[in-house]
C-alpha cells in the first residue's frame, strides 16, 4: 500500500522584492571601478546580481541589448548568405559574379532555401551554369 508524502508548501515570492532585495544588497558591497572602466560610459556596462539562492541576474541597458540583436542579426545575414554562395559553388556557375546578382534580387523578392533559389535560377538561366549531361551527348553520336 502506498503512504501518503508530505506536500511541499511553496512560498509565493515577488519578483519584484527578489530584485529589491538584491540591489539593496549589492549596495554593500560595492566599490570603485577599475580605472581601465572609469572612461567606459555608464550606461553601457552590465551588472550582475545574485540573489539569496546564489543565482546571477544579469541588467543590461537598452543600448547593450540593441547592439547584441543588431549583432545577431547581422550573424544570420552572413549565415544565410554563405550558404547561398555555397548553393552556387556546388552549382558550377560559368559566371559567379552574375549568378550571384540573379540570387541576391531573388533574395529581395522572397527569402527561400538557398537551394530553392540556386535551382530556380538554373531553370530560368541556364546558360549560366556548366552543364554535364553525358546521357543527351551520348545518345547523338553515332558509331
Amino acid at each position: 500500500m502506498a503512504t501518503s508524502k508530505s506536500l511541499i508548501q511553496h512560498k509565493e515570492t515577488n519578483c519584484y522584492q527578489k530584485l529589491k532585495q538584491a540591489i539593496t544588497q549589492t549596495h554593500k558591497y560595492v566599490s570603485d571601478l577599475p580605472e581601465s572602466l572609469q572612461d567606459f560610459p555608464k550606461d553601457s556596462l552590465a551588472y550582475c546580481l545574485k540573489d539569496n539562492n546564489n543565482e546571477e541576474y544579469y541588467l543590461l541597458s537598452t543600448k547593450i541589448v540593441r547592439a547584441l540583436m543588431e549583432s545577431a542579426k547581422k550573424l544570420e545575414e552572413d549565415k544565410y548568405l554563405f550558404k547561398l554562395e555555397q548553393e552556387i559553388y556546388k552549382s558550377m556557375p560559368i559566371d559567379f559574379d552574375d549568378v550571384w546578382c540573379i540570387a541576391l534580387k531573388e533574395i529581395k523578392n522572397y527569402k527561400k532555401d538557398p537551394k530553392k533559389i540556386i535551382q530556380n535560377i538554373k531553370k530560368r538561366y541556364p546558360y549560366l551554369f556548366v552543364n554535364f549531361d553525358l546521357n543527351n551527348s551520348m545518345n547523338n553520336i553515332r558509331i
